[in-house]
């Protein structure tokens, strides 16, 4: 069991009080902006703090470091980390921001997550222990979901809208892994959830098919004509079709 103290960073609108707060004044807005565009976070002013502790959550994103030594896990838009063997959990981000669904990178060096601190969901990397963290994405209107690491460490793969993207760490505009179609061709099927097959050469992905119903099977990450050239980013593409003589099985 661990226990956890959360603080919450209100914002001139109450949910639960129903007292009447004033808005933001103009000089306020015009500060609390220019504050958020320094440090890439959200332009709100909070007046008040509401603390709890709890010794349990749900619907919780966790990873496991490479050494199996830490978790790290998401509760209430923060991210905590946990020794594998129990105890005290530690918050390693806060704030008004929503911080969600961490994974350890290889080296169990830093932090992948999705987060909307610059006012959208992005993704976002960050040391193992919350600090020093940077935006990896900056879309205004996209959802990622689900980022994992590629093995050798120097990529990110997420779901991007309903399809896969790759992005290296340092950044770039990023390269679709799945969903091409040509012009006037029905929409592809979606796919989430992406994670690293025993065969590095391979993934497995949860797709939906024109019925809804979902699929799980492995996609290529690489093929014979398209590699990554690491020299230039990301140039590449992987095939996502299941590899030869293996059936897409319907997900229980």
């Amino acid at each position: 069991m661990y226990r956890l103290k959360r603080v919450f960073l209100w914002t001139f609108v109450s949910f639960f009080t129903g007292t009447a707060i004033a808005a933001q004044t103009e000089a306020e807005n015009d500060s609390s902006a220019a504050a958020a565009r320094q440090s890439e976070s959200l332009p709100l002013i909070t007046t008040r703090t509401l603390e709890f502790t709890t010794d349990e959550g749900s619907w919780i994103s966790l990873d496991l470091s490479p050494d199996g030594e830490t978790i790290v896990f998401e509760l209430l838009g923060d991210l905590y980390a946990l020794p594998a063997s129990g105890g005290d959990a530690t918050r390693i981000t806060s704030g008004q921001a929503y911080d969600m669904q961490p994974r350890y990178s290889t080296d169990g060096k830093h932090l992948v997550f999705v987060s909307d601190r610059n006012g959208s969901e992005n993704l976002w990397i960050a040391d193992a222990d919350g600090t020093n963290p940077r935006a990896l994405t900056t879309d205004e209107r996209e959802n990622y979901v689900s980022p994992i690491w590629m093995p050798d460490g120097e990529y990110v793969m997420t779901t991007k809208g309903t399809q896969l993207w790759l992005y290296h760490k340092d950044g770039g505009s990023g390269v679709q892994v799945t969903g091409h179609r040509e012009e006037g061709a029905p929409a592809p099927p979606a796919h989430h959830g992406a994670a690293m097959a025993p065969d590095e050469r391979f993934v497995w992905v949860n797709v939906a098919n024109s019925t809804g119903k979902r699929i799980v099977f492995t996609c290529a990450r690489t093929n014979s004509k398209e590699r990554f050239d690491r020299s230039r980013a990301l140039t590449a593409v992987g095939s996502c079709t299941p590899p030869a003589g293996m059936l897409a099985k319907p997900s229980s």
